[in-house]
């Protein structure tokens, strides 16, 4: 798989392997309405990563969102897992 970035993907500062690492390990995935996709994975030190891409194509990504996990989308996979839903 090939990930581009968006110059706005580091605004949080997170890094590229960590992007990477959290995307590999994603427990958690939600489309949006614009064909996007939120993604909440691990960073490298095991924080909750919240990552947000697109597919340009079956083996392209391009990520314009990164950030630490907020509260409320761990909390909606969270919930999800409890009701049995999927969430990947």
């Amino acid at each position: 798989m090939v990930i581009e970035y968006h110059e706005a993907a580091f605004n949080h500062h997170v890094s590229e392997a960590d992007i990477e690492w959290a995307l590999a390990t994603q427990f958690y995935e939600k489309p949006a309405a614009d064909g996007s996709f939120l993604a909440i994975g691990f960073n490298r030190a095991g924080n909750p990563l919240e990552v947000a891409f697109r597919e340009l194509d079956d083996r392209t990504l391009f990520v314009f969102h990164a950030m630490p996990c907020r509260q409320q989308w761990l909390d909606e996979a969270n919930t999800r897992k409890k009701h049995g839903q999927k969430t990947d």
